[in-house]
């Protein structure tokens, strides 16, 4: 997938003027993709460090002449916006900027018509959805400086997607945020999969997303499942990619059994479906 991202983009070409390293990435993405930068060098640096959407990584050198760094283009954001790449080869320091556009993306509407208590939740239960987002809004942005994933994921669920991401929602015909997930069909009981090698850092029966799974995979990659029926892991546990993670059911807001599949790269939503086909 990571070959066929690279295909379809322009990329700048970029190459450092004494180290002989070659940068490869996009000029241009669409609201809520994923992209890959890519590097090839002769010689591996000390250190390197990048500055994307006011996140700044450092990056495990560990690339024995090419490495792929993930990176997202927000759902919220629009524009030109600057990234910076920060190579250190111990006796000399080279700074590049470049500039990534994030085009507007039309997604999809979707229009469901639910129950009013599923739509405006009850005063009492509010406090309640407060702190559990504060968790989820916490845990989504984990940035630790292991790297567990590679390029190869593990589709979580093989059901078909009833509900795609970026889906601009009306709940009786009123307007919420965007869908930052998909929806996958599938029974109840189910087996959900890791996505990826990881640590769990989150696990809860939340309001909004049932019992709920967020698994951290290092440099600010992290995947959540949503509305399962059973939770088979233990929070600060490490999993391999392919463990079972829990059971697809439909606790929390959910109208059918189904897995919400989340992905988010340095605390920003991206579409699964352009890392799993």
């Amino acid at each position: 997938m990571k070959r066929a991202l690279l295909a379809i983009l322009v990329f700048f070409l970029w190459v450092l003027p004494v180290k002989a390293a070659t940068i490869n990435l996009p000029e241009r993405v669409g609201q809520g993709e994923p992209f890959w930068v890519e590097f090839v060098s002769d010689k591996n640096p000390d250190s390197l460090t990048v500055q994307w959407l006011e996140k700044t990584v450092e990056y495990p050198v560990d690339f024995n002449g090419t490495q792929s760094i993930l990176l997202s283009a927000g759902l919220d954001h629009k524009g030109k916006y600057p990234l910076s790449i920060s190579f250190d080869f111990g006796d000399e320091q080279i700074v590049e900027e470049f500039n990534v556009y994030i085009s507007a993306k039309d997604y999809p509407e979707q229009r469901l018509t639910l129950p009013e208590s599923m739509v405006t939740p009850p005063q009492e239960v509010i406090d309640r959805i407060v702190r559990e987002r504060e968790k989820t809004v916490n845990a989504l942005n984990t940035l630790s400086p292991e790297r567990y994933w590679t390029t190869d994921f593990v589709r979580p669920a093989s059901g078909s997607v009833s509900s795609p991401f970026g889906v601009r929602r009306f709940l009786n015909d009123e307007p919420r945020a965007p869908h930052r997930g998909v929806d996958l069909r599938g029974p109840e009981g189910t087996p959900v999969k890791a996505m990826e090698t990881g640590r769990v850092i989150l696990t809860g029966d939340f309001y909004f997303g049932g019992k709920t799974v967020i698994l951290d995979h290092g440099l600010g990659f992290v995947t959540v499942y949503m509305h399962l029926s059973e939770i088979n892991v233990n929070k600060g546990e490490y999993i391999s990619k392919g463990d079972l993670v829990g059971l697809v059911g439909m606790t929390g807001r959910a109208t059918g059994p189904h897995l919400h599949l989340g992905v988010y790269v340095l605390g920003q939503a991206v579409d699964p479906m352009l890392l799993l086909e």
